[in-house]
């Protein structure tokens, strides 16, 4: 979500408190790690940055647009970019809270490119949390063992930010990402648990398909004869598979058959010819142009190299 110029005028003339990051972070970090034991109400106000509360002691009233929630011991909120909330806290209440407020291009500096562009990985990190409407994110409450991972990471987090010992950018955006993959999954818990449950009905078919592909990638193998062995349907099979292994079909099999190619291309009894045919290439050109694509050198430097060194089983 992005709010233009004119826009954070007319709610700061309105009376709405804008904090901005270049005021509220360091110059060289877009991450800022803090622990609160006291708290005074914020009425209207937004920000540029996401910000994430973790309340370890005490209560106080969250408001998002028109939904009010009571955050008590436990709880945790994640408010996106520009998105006007307040806080309600009476003066006398004892609390304590774990904040981490950071820049989308803290995780990636993509973030700062116009949108509309290329998706990439880390963006899936914050999708969810772009828009304000998703009520899940606003009001998080989680089992023990999650509670206990929460507040580590939070607690590690603020010791690297407060320490500033070499390199602690990188342990303090790797523990943001996997703090961002728990909160993920609690609020999509029931996606989590439909995958799981997937991943369970078809484990056996999927174990006995990759076993039966490893034993005979040599073969003539085809995506039909797969189908078979599974006793899916093509669009079925080609979705478990692409899930189970990270690869599609295609791609499995090739990247199985350059492995198998390159061990036995140490064995110098065997010629390069041999080795296509043994792997299930069946045809010389093509074997020798997907193996240079792989490893950057032809079947024959690669053996040259390989009788150079120790026969590897």
């Amino acid at each position: 979500m992005k709010m233009k110029k004119a826009e954070i005028d007319a709610l700061t003339r309105s009376g709405v408190v804008y904090f901005n990051s270049k005021l509220e972070m360091l110059e060289d970090l877009s991450c800022k790690m803090y622990r609160m034991d006291k708290l005074t109400s914020l009425w209207a106000h937004f920000h540029d940055y996401v910000q994430i509360w973790y309340v370890s002691k005490g209560e106080f009233l969250h408001t998002i647009g028109d939904r009010e929630y009571r955050m008590t011991k436990g709880n945790l909120f994640v408010v996106p970019p520009f998105t006007v909330h307040r806080i309600q806290s009476p003066p006398e209440q004892e609390v304590e809270i774990w904040g981490c407020e950071f820049l989308p291009a803290f995780i990636n500096e993509r973030f700062n490119e116009p949108p509309g562009g290329q998706p990439f990985f880390d963006a899936s990190y914050l999708t969810y949390f772009a828009h304000a409407e998703n009520a899940n994110s606003h009001q998080m409450i989680f089992d023990g063992v999650t509670d206990s991972r929460i507040r580590g990471l939070m607690q590690e987090m603020l010791g690297e930010y407060e320490r500033r010992t070499p390199f602690f950018q990188i342990v303090l955006k790797a523990n943001l990402l996997l703090l961002l993959s728990i909160i993920i999954r609690q609020v999509n818990g029931e996606l989590v648990q439909a995958g799981f449950e997937k991943s369970e009905k078809y484990r056996d078919t999927m174990m006995k398909v990759v076993e039966f592909i490893q034993k005979n990638a040599h073969e003539d193998i085809r995506l039909e004869d797969m189908c078979a062995v599974s006793n899916l349907s093509k669009s079925t099979f080609c979705s478990l598979f692409k899930e189970w292994t990270g690869k599609t079909f295609n791609r499995y099999l090739v990247d199985l058959r350059v492995n198998n190619a390159l061990r036995l291309l140490q064995h110098p009894s065997l010629t390069v010819t041999e080795v296509c045919f043994a792997t299930g290439f069946n045809e010389l050109s093509y074997f020798c142009r997907i193996f240079k694509n792989y490893t950057g050198i032809s079947p024959n430097q690669f053996r040259k190299q390989a009788a150079m060194k120790p026969l590897q089983n």
